[in-house]
């Protein structure tokens, strides 16, 4: 039988560039790609956009563009959930209405949503936003209290919650214990694989670390792992090794200008200043070229919720080195397609100095990587498992 065709609708803060937003904009395309009638509400269009939004291949809604994302660099939580909230209220006039919302980021408007739509809710929780916050201490605990009490509000609306991976399902199911267990699906992000193995990279080594530019990405491990690689290298080797640290960068923010000003100043002391640079928000195009270069990559966060980045690395055919917490453990066949190492610099330097110094194990963990991905991991069985789901969701 024919599935039906759905009217879609995403809800979100804003569309800047990063797996959340790249989770989303794939998700669209391929249930648009099925047949379905797509559209994007958001409440906040940025300026850096991935390449499919900015091409115009998926259908956005942006209201409440002048909302301000930030007060005095403060404030962030509450002035999401109101750009988010904006985009509901544009959302839920909009007629016909929808067959099914899918909200992702911020829990905490799904009540108002229930209000402004018949249409079930399904939430996608990358990860707790309770547990990304700081320790509650003094009047930030005071100030985070209804805002915490909000989201555990917004889960427990939701029609259905979907989560990229185990590791962040069991984090649910114990940060919001009277969500229903059934209520809970595991559905992993993808992306897309080529019908061949890319080819090895050629020239200088390169090591590779892709993370938008956020203090809790542990960006400074890939800078002390390239430090500690010095020991472990031949001394006329070493030298031709370069790290390039790449990811999405909101100079609006104090800290991201704050941490990269720290990562140059790092690299500098340990006298590394010509081997690394950081590459600022890249275009879709000079990330897969930087790819295409990399000999490996480095994936530095300590406990990643789930990370596109390792996937992205295997299907392109780069063994790839990651923390050994969390959802990289669910997607990174350990000694086969890379390495799941403990959060410090001699054990990524160990790794790396496996990689580097042969390049058939490279090749092999690569191939066996890409092999990986496009069996378990790739953009189309992400397509299969939502529709699946929504369509559930909606007969039921």
């Amino acid at each position: 039988m024919t599935p039906r065709r759905l009217r879609i609708a995403f809800l979100r803060p804003g569309l800047g560039i990063g797996g959340a937003e790249r989770l989303v904009v794939d998700a669209a395309l391929e249930l648009g790609a099925r047949g379905h009638d797509v559209t994007l509400f958001v409440g906040d269009r940025q300026e850096a956009q991935l390449e499919d939004v900015r091409a115009g291949r998926v259908r956005v809604t942006a209201v409440g563009t002048r909302l301000p994302a930030h007060v005095a660099q403060r404030l962030r939580a509450p002035a999401a959930i109101l750009r988010a909230a904006w985009a509901a209220r544009a959302l839920g006039r909009v007629r016909p209405g929808f067959d099914v919302i899918v909200c992702d980021l911020v829990a905490h408007v799904i009540p108002l949503l229930r209000r402004l739509v018949r249409a079930p809710v399904a939430y996608y929780c990358h990860f707790p936003d309770v547990l990304l916050a700081p320790r509650r201490r003094g009047l930030y605990a005071l100030y985070r209290a209804p805002l915490d009490r909000l989201e555990a509000a917004g889960v427990a609306a939701a029609d259905r919650v979907l989560v990229n991976s185990r590791f962040t399902g069991s984090i649910v199911q114990v940060t919001f214990p009277d969500l229903d267990a059934d209520a809970l699906e595991v559905i992993p992000p993808g992306v897309e694989v080529d019908a061949t193995p890319p080819p090895p990279p050629s020239g200088e080594p390169l090591v590779l670390s892709v993370s938008r530019f956020d203090p809790g990405k542990n960006l400074g491990l890939a800078i002390e792992a390239l430090a500690a690689l010095r020991g472990r290298m031949p001394a006329t080797e070493f030298p031709r090794v370069r790290l390039v640290l790449a990811g999405h960068f909101d100079a609006r923010l104090a800290e991201v200008v704050a941490l990269a000003a720290a990562l140059e100043a790092r690299a500098r002391a340990l006298g590394l200043e010509r081997q690394i640079s950081l590459a600022r928000s890249p275009s879709d195009a000079e990330r897969r070229a930087l790819l295409a270069r990399a000999a490996c990559v480095v994936y530095t966060p300590r406990a990643e919720h789930f990370g596109i980045v390792p996937l992205e690395a295997m299907a392109a055919a780069r063994p790839v080195i990651a923390v050994n917490r969390g959802g990289p453990t669910e997607t990174i066949v350990d000694g086969e397609t890379g390495f799941l190492v403990e959060p410090r610099a001699p054990a990524f330097a160990e790794a790396l100095a496996r990689v580097l110094a042969n390049g058939a194990v490279a090749r092999r963990m690569g191939e066996a990587g890409w092999a990986h991905v496009r069996a378990n991991f790739s953009r189309r069985a992400f397509g299969d498992r939502l529709e699946a789901a929504l369509l559930a969701l909606v007969r039921r």
